[in-house]
């Protein structure tokens, strides 16, 4: 969790965090046999990574 930012800082970290899941995804799913597969990882990369970027940005809810 990164805190409070200005505007322009939460969409490079988000598109940062995008990006890099995204390339690790395809790049992961490029070493398998299948090149079906490279679409395929860099779908779950980008789910990782939107996934990753709400967590960075987000506080977590108070209990209290």
């Amino acid at each position: 969790m990164l805190g409070p930012l200005p505007k322009i800082y939460r969409v490079l970290v988000s598109v940062a965090a995008l990006l890099v899941f995204v390339g690790v995804g395809a790049w992961a799913a490029y070493l398998l046999p299948y090149d079906v597969l490279v679409s395929v990882g860099a779908s779950v990369g980008l789910a990782l990574g939107a996934i990753t970027a709400y967590l960075l940005l987000h506080p977590p809810k108070s209990t209290t």
